[in-house]
């Protein structure tokens, strides 16, 4: 009888540790998949070169071993604008072979401009139009097959807007084309720009040479705070820094600058990455 008692005990003992085997390695399996965060895009953001292309290729370079997936540029990849030097940064951003999209910066307006040209015209001959909306969709796609198609929402909105001409700031028809983007559904939505509407600090910002560039510029920053744009992103100012919106709900961004002149913080760039919850964050990357 003692034999029978002590096999049923070994026997039951055993079905326990079993069970609780299982469990644990089932909440290790849980855990894997949902609770530890993975990385769901990852992308680089690039500002004021103004013409020192061994620096852009530097930082192009850096940012594909980061693993990024592709690059926005925020303006002032040259001193003047004129056409050979927009093609000179044209040829590292193609070199990189990297996915990009860029915006102009006041800067690269100044040759159209001085020609009696539309301010855009360089800018726009060599890289396309300068503002743009960009959807990413089918983002769980880069997850394993077990996490498809379970609950998460798809979808990230990049608004990039040229509101770089300090004289007209930026077409009303492209503001909005744009604030009617932002209010569409979507699980995170960014917005890039050369130039800030808002700074806590800085007074370089969107309309500090016309009073009538201010007052959009303060309707761009409505925009951004009314439709809860989850992240804004600006150069120009080559210093690197994060700060809330007035209201506080909209992450801002200031990217540092990838040229050497005029930059207290040395040559730099950002990267941003966004996670399986569609939580993210800003990384600012000095220049090796």
């Amino acid at each position: 009888m003692k034999k029978f008692l002590l096999v049923l005990i070994l026997i039951v003992l055993s079905v326990a540790i079993g069970l609780n085997w299982n469990r644990n390695q089932s909440e290790s399996i849980d855990s894997d998949e949902w609770a530890h965060k993975k990385v769901l895009l990852r992308f680089a953001l690039v500002s004021d070169s103004e013409d020192e292309n061994d620096l852009l290729a530097k930082a192009l370079s850096q940012a594909q071993g980061t693993g990024v997936n592709f690059v926005i540029g925020l303006g002032d990849f040259t001193s003047l604008g004129t056409l050979d030097q927009l093609m000179a940064a044209k040829k590292a951003f193609d070199d990189s072979n990297l996915t990009y999209y860029l915006t102009v910066g006041d800067r690269d307006l100044w040759d159209s401009r001085n020609q009696g040209e539309e301010a855009t015209t360089n800018f726009t001959q060599i890289f396309g139009e300068p503002t743009r909306i960009i959807y990413k969709d089918n983002l769980s796609l880069r997850f394993s097959p077990a996490m498809r198609g379970a609950g998460l929402k798809e979808g990230i909105r990049f608004v990039i807007l040229d509101n770089s001409d300090i004289y007209k700031g930026i077409d009303e028809s492209s503001l909005q084309r744009a604030a009617s983007r932002l209010q569409e559904e979507s699980k995170l939505r960014f917005v890039f720009a050369h130039k800030t509407p808002f700074h806590p600090q800085s007074a370089h910002v969107m309309g500090e040479q016309s009073a009538q560039v201010a007052r959009q510029a303060k309707e761009f920053l409505s925009i951004l705070e009314n439709n809860n744009v989850d992240g804004f992103f600006s150069g120009d100012l080559h210093f690197f820094a994060q700060f809330n919106s007035p209201k506080g709900n909209v992450r801002m961004t200031t990217v540092g600058a990838v040229n050497s002149a005029r930059n207290f913080q040395g040559p730099r760039f950002a990267v941003v990455t966004v996670y399986s919850d569609y939580t993210w964050e800003v990384e600012d990357v000095e220049i090796r």
